[in-house]
């Protein structure tokens, strides 16, 4: 399961870094090199407009700031895309990734759950389960890049 886990996450936020290397091949941006593209590196070299404005946008989503009421976590400071980046972080770069398993009244019944914090397992479970949090993390990804992709009109 963790091995899986770990491929989504890191296919998922992949989806996010192609977008923005389509962003810099729409925008005919020739600095900083292609492989170095970052939100923060490729912000700095669009001129303003549409572009600029999507990127900032993922940006603020994966640092937390500037976020619309709407973006946020209902019980976290925090959007959806910086916790989904941060799982991916953890599962990749830390090997963080815990999960919490509730027992159920029967022996068939075993729920896994990703902690709330992948670094700090005290925190406890969220609330949704593994499997339907991916579900709805991929479904998030995929409306957010297509509105993001509509947005910039290319």
């Amino acid at each position: 399961m963790r091995a899986n886990l770990d491929c989504f996450f890191f296919e998922v936020i992949s989806a996010k870094d192609f977008f923005l290397q389509g962003v810099y091949d729409a925008c005919s941006v020739t600095s900083p090199e292609r492989h170095r593209i970052n939100e923060s590196t490729l912000i700095a070299h669009l001129s303003d407009g549409k572009a600029k404005n999507v990127v900032s946008e993922i940006r603020d989503l994966l640092d937390g700031s500037n976020l619309r009421p709407e973006q946020k976590l209902q019980d976290d400071k925090n959007s959806w895309l910086w916790r989904l980046n941060n799982y991916r972080n953890s599962a990749t770069h830390r090997e963080l990734l815990h999960m919490g398993y509730v027992a159920g009244t029967t022996l068939s019944h075993v729920e896994a759950h990703l902690f709330k914090d992948p670094e700090d397992g005290k925190k406890g479970n969220m609330d949704t389960e593994v499997i339907p949090y991916c579900e709805e993390a991929l479904e998030k990804m995929t409306r957010f890049l297509k509105e993001q992709y509509s947005r910039l009109g290319i």
